[in-house]
């Protein structure tokens, strides 16, 4: 082979690779990418455009008299391949599925040829192409002919590609940005909440490093440079907010699971003053889960001498998230308005430019939001109608003004995944999508001067985990259900030999089924835009309970195990999840905000009226074997309970749990600590022991296999890393 193919390197959207020593980088960061899963990548880069057949990819892999499930093993390298690149089948970016012919790579490619460095590659020049000296003149002058008459049709051809992709930008809206989205910040852990200096030149965001206590204020400058550590408190320190004079940046700290501090300090570091005491759902933000809240969670008054914040009433799991507003003078809080009881919670506190209109989110159930705006005088007071801006009921994942105060920009899945998208209070209202950002952008910052957008974007996705409890290889962990998107809530069957699970495989949370090894995973719910969830099966394996928002808020529902049309048992506006069922299969508990806050309430499994079973907040529950206690738990962070199925009395089994992850068993309940270690409440002697450490980013949920063998578990390779748009307007 030449050695001008031995070298040749590409490059697409933001990744760029070298074919002769497999290396494969985004942004210049090297990406982990098996043989098969490259191979694969160089054979379409290859042929863009063109259809790769199945046979060709099994030729390129495999030599003759190979003899392997070729069908299965391709379809698992380019789930691995997908996964590398953060591509989706089901909305394809770079590679297109054609179903029963092949695969084909439908981004712009560049040929680099030569020695490319892959931090801003160019094309070798033919100086620099080396040739073989043995061939005579007339050839290498044919060659060269040769070269230089595919240097021009090449060059047609990118002409021809890169306005029909300039054309299509422009369609969909390019955001005006004349640069690709750039690492900010690529270290370990969580980074995240960015904000802006007024002149742009700087960052605050907090960071949650690994093996550290929660995370802490940091600033950057855009550019080279290590971040500068602001704060060291070891409660967790997170979403600053830069003041409009540049001098102060307000965060919060968190003081318990459901509780914060609004604290300011000077820019360049110092003395903190603490100015008012909130309720929030901080357990939420360190958990690293799904955020019920939407940032921003703090904005600044444009004369600087206010602040507005989100406030629970009252301190039970669950109660809605108010916009308040602090005085910087006394820390005098003031409601500036109170949420009806079908709101989950206001957030994305985003104030105009000029300060004179408030954006807010208002989420009405579960994680589905709309933006609303309201006029407010200088001193942060509501001054005229309140308006809903969108109606599309869907994600949002953070809320930015640009500069000039005529537009506004979101992060919202209302294409399906999460995007940017550009909406005016004004005129039409429709929004625009962008294309400047990449995968899920969420906590969104635009500085008000340098023209930069700065947004948090996640690396890696939440799979489901399987662990070996008992045996010769218990403590061994496999990635068991895993794909380029989400899945979790796993439960095994009473009999154990099915799975049933919540995933987005499809593009959109619904209920699947697999066998119990994770093979023939078949989806069971099919709900459109809805979001189905929380999964659990009935006593005898026929029927299956979930949560479903079809009809505007969560309700539970009913499906056969096999499939068919869901049955519905709630119908209440308050949101109604995380149903489970008694040992008898005659009722089913759930949780509901039916009084203002969560707590659980039960349902003939038959339909009916609900029945109230807590009082004091409630959550995640299971009941036991013996139908004598109804194990539970009343927010992330707030320990596992157990009730007495009997007397109704409350006892707190441990004040140490890790989100909602407890599952009953025949002998008691298994949870994991805060400290990820597996443990099991023996319901006979009351005593509690230490079964096994498990590895990795847990995620909400675990379910025991009946024979106790086995345990399912969500697990992520999931980190945050701050993202920079340069130029952007």
């Amino acid at each position: 082979m030449p050695e001008t193919e031995q070298q040749l390197a590409f490059q697409f959207g933001a990744f760029e690779i070298k074919t002769h020593t497999g290396e494969l980088r985004k942004h210049g960061v090297k990406v982990k990418l098996q043989d098969q899963p490259l191979q694969i990548l160089i054979l379409l880069l290859e042929r863009p455009g063109e259809i790769i057949t199945r046979a060709e990819i099994q030729k390129r892999l495999w030599p003759e008299n190979t003899y392997v499930d070729f069908d299965n093993a391709i379809n698992s390298a380019v789930r691995k391949l997908r996964d590398a690149l953060s591509d989706s089948p089901e909305n394809p970016r770079f590679i297109e599925t054609l179903a029963r012919r092949g695969y084909r790579f439908v981004a712009p490619v560049s040929r680099l040829a030569g020695n490319p460095v892959l931090s801003g590659a160019r094309p070798a020049s033919e100086s620099e192409i080396p040739v073989h000296t043995t061939r005579a003149a007339p050839v290498l002058k044919k060659r060269r002919a040769w070269w230089a008459a595919c240097t021009f049709a090449a060059a047609f051809a990118v002409v021809g590609i890169g306005l029909r992709w300039w054309l299509l930008a422009s369609e969909r809206g390019s955001g005006g940005s004349s640069s690709v989205p750039v690492p900010l910040t690529s270290y370990p852990g969580f980074e995240q909440f960015p904000s802006f200096s007024p002149d742009g030149s700087r960052v605050a965001f907090s960071w949650d490093e690994p093996g550290k206590r929660p995370s802490n204020i940091y600033v950057k400058m855009i550019g080279p440079g290590d971040p500068v550590r602001l704060t060291t408190g070891s409660n967790g320190d997170f979403a600053p907010a830069w003041s409009p004079d540049g001098r102060f940046i307000a965060f919060l700290r968190a003081r318990d699971a459901l509780h914060a501090t609004v604290v300011i300090m000077a820019a360049v570091g110092g003395q903190e003053r603490e100015l008012a005491d909130i309720g929030f759902f901080t357990a939420n933000v360190f958990s690293h889960y799904s955020l019920l809240v939407t940032p921003p969670f703090l904005a600044w008054s444009a004369d600087g001498k206010w602040l507005l914040a989100l406030d629970q009433a009252g301190s039970g799991f669950g109660r809605a998230h108010a916009i308040v507003r602090v005085s910087l003078d006394t820390g005098e809080k003031v409601r500036l308005m109170s949420p009806t009881r079908n709101i989950d919670d206001d957030g994305s506190l985003a104030l105009s430019p000029d300060g004179r209109t408030l954006a807010f989110t208002r989420t009405t159930s579960g994680h589905i939001s709309d933006i609303f705006i309201a006029p407010v005088t200088g001193d942060l007071q509501i001054s005229g109608k309140v308006e809903r801006l969108t109606f599309d009921s869907r994600e949002i994942g953070g809320l930015a003004w640009v500069p000039d105060g005529r537009t506004l920009i979101f992060s919202s899945s209302r294409g399906g995944r999460l995007e940017l998208w550009r909406i005016s209070p004004k005129g039409s209202r429709k929004p625009v999508r962008l294309t400047v950002a990449g995968d899920n952008p969420v906590d969104l910052a635009i500085s008000r001067q340098a023209q930069r957008l700065a947004y948090s974007h996640e690396v890696g996705n939440v799979s489901i985990g399987r662990i070996a409890l008992k045996g010769n290889h218990a403590g061994e962990t496999t990635n068991f259900l895993s794909s380029t998107r989400f899945q979790g809530h796993p439960k095994y069957s009473p009999d154990g030999q099915r799975i049933a699970f919540e995933s987005n495989r499809s593009g959109n949370e619904e209920i699947w089924t697999c066998n119990a090894d994770g093979t023939n995973a078949v989806q069971l719910t099919w709900s459109g835009k809805a979001w189905s969830g929380s999964p659990r099966w009935s006593p005898d394996g026929k029927k299956i309970a979930f949560d479903n928002n079809v009809a505007g808020d969560f309700d539970i529902y009913v499906i056969n195990s096999q499939g068919g049309k869901p049955v519905r048992l709630t119908n209440n506006p308050a949101n109604e999840v995380k149903p489970s069922w008694s040992h008898d299969g005659s009722w089913i508990y759930f949780s509901s905000k039916r009084t203002g806050a969560f707590e659980i309430w039960k349902v003939s499994a038959t339909g009916g009226e609900p029945v109230q079973v807590t009082r004091n907040g409630g959550y995640t529950a299971f009941e036991s074997f013996d139908g004598e206690t109804l194990y539970f738990e009343k927010g992330i962070g707030l320990g596992l309970w157990a009730l007495s199925t009997r007397d109704g009395s409350e006892t707190r089994l441990s004040e140490s749990m890790y989100s909602h992850n407890f599952a009953p068993a025949n002998n008691g309940v298994y949870f994991i600590d805060r400290d990820s270690h597996l443990k099991l409440r023996d319901s006979k002697t009351g005593q509690t022991k230490t079964i096994i450490p498990v590895a990795g980013v847990l995620g909400a949920e675990i379910s025991i296999s009946p024979d106790a063998r086995w345990m399912l578990y969500e697990t992520s390779a999931a980190a945050r890393e701050l993202m920079l748009i340069e130029n952007f307007q």
